[in-house]
């Protein structure tokens, strides 16, 4: 398959001429790089035949066909980006790692802390090789502590940072909120830190390391609850889809099979207007709905009444109600209503049409950040060692013959 060449010189966006040596998987370490491809940094994603990255081994694949190059989380977490393959633990396959080095801007990781010590590529080894390299490190505890040695995922990361005890029904086990959700927050602390790196690097001529932890970075999610402790001891539960400063506060059942909205009152100028969307029922009138306290102690009762009326409606007709009321509401929305029919996303162009060369034409998210003077310019995933021959033979200039005998030898395996 012949490569699709991605030069950084010619790449547009605000990051042209950026160039990353990506050792990352799975889910924290790509989406840092997915975010700096898609605005024009050239990332060289090292992978193995014997040990790809995790996402293209993870569901759902397109056309239910169980092969690397047709997994749509790694379509997702990898856009834009250069794949080569790369026996990292042969001697030879270190040597070109060296000389990647020496031509990159950023290396990214997201191993277990010890691992790149192991393979003898650390942010002390490396700037031997660059000097103003900026390294980047993704993990679970981060690289020093007592608990640093620790692995795991997105899901891992949640539940340590004390996400799990807040989420689900104080009567039920605690909900996971069905993503690796640590593994979409923290890449975004990671990106801020390499953007902020990047413009140190400018004004000083030094690179510098970044260690970034799933756990720190969740806990500043969860700040309210942090701080509720710190002043009044008070520890935060699962409130389900409530609110302590709001009521109604969830997400109401409409006409259709698993059709809902969410709505929130915040204040009683909110109330009034939800009074007003419903025409006034006796109901609304009553004493032990009429302040936001008392809303609180009959929330049970209040639910159940605001139920029996949000059935009788149509999703999208009744969150377009409610908005126009006053009162902060939405459809919750699947996949399907956020690719086919939300006009909003359509509009923004929130998801594009790419063709994939194993997959054919596949729907890509698009990202969320709109920059007016260097728009992104996404490409799709690319097949696993997509671009061994333009990154061994173009830059870094392996002769032909040399560059067969390491194919020989495995180190491209």
């Amino acid at each position: 398959m012949a490569a699709r060449k991605q030069a950084s010189a010619s790449r547009p966006g605000a990051l042209a001429g950026i160039r990353v040596l990506d050792f990352s998987w799975a889910g924290a370490g790509p989406f840092v790089t997915k975010f700096l491809a898609d605005f024009g940094a050239e990332i060289i994603k090292v992978e193995s035949r014997k040990r790809p990255d995790i996402g293209r081994l993870t569901p759902p694949f397109a056309g239910g066909i169980n092969h690397p190059d047709r997994s749509a989380l790694y379509l997702h977490t990898n856009a834009s980006k250069l794949s080569i393959t790369l026996n990292i633990q042969h001697p030879k396959g270190k040597e070109i790692v060296k000389k990647i080095v020496g031509i990159a801007d950023i290396v990214m990781e997201n191993f277990t802390p010890g691992v790149m010590e192991r393979l003898g590529f650390t942010y002390k080894e490396l700037i031997k090789i660059k000097p103003d390299l900026i390294m980047a490190s993704s993990s679970i505890y981060g690289q020093t502590g007592p608990k640093s040695r620790l692995s795991g995922f997105g899901n891992t990361g949640y539940s340590i940072s004390g996400h799990y005890l807040l989420t689900g029904w104080s009567d039920r086990e605690p909900v996971s909120p069905g993503v690796a959700y640590a593994d979409i927050v923290q890449p975004v602390f990671t990106i801020s830190a390499i953007l902020a790196a990047l413009d140190y690097r400018k004004r000083t001529g030094k690179g510098q390391y970044i260690d970034s932890t799933q756990v720190e970075t969740m806990v500043q999610c969860i700040a309210p609850a942090m701080l509720d402790y710190f002043a009044n001891g008070r520890v935060a539960t699962r409130l389900g889809n409530r609110s302590p400063y709001a009521s109604p506060h969830g997400i109401f059942p409409c006409k259709g099979d698993d059709r809902w909205c969410a709505l929130a009152v915040f204040n009683e100028e909110e109330w009034h207007g939800l009074c007003q969307a419903m025409k006034n029922p006796p109901w609304t009138r009553d004493a032990k709905f009429a302040t936001l306290a008392a809303r609180k102690e009959n929330e049970d009762e209040l639910e159940s009444l605001i139920a029996e009326w949000t059935i009788a409606y149509d999703r999208d007709e009744l969150t377009t109600m409610l908005q126009k009321a006053g009162v902060p509401s939405g459809p919750a929305q699947n996949g399907s209503d956020l690719v086919d029919r939300d006009p909003q996303l359509r509009e923004r162009q929130s998801f594009i049409k790419l063709t994939h060369p194993v997959m054919g034409e596949v729907n890509h998210p698009t990202p969320a950040i709109k920059l007016s003077a260097t728009p992104p310019h996404m490409k799709t995933s690319p097949c696993l060692g997509e671009h061994n021959e333009y990154v061994y033979k173009e830059l870094l200039g392996i002769p032909e013959q040399e560059y067969n005998e390491l194919v020989n030898e495995g180190v491209f395996e």
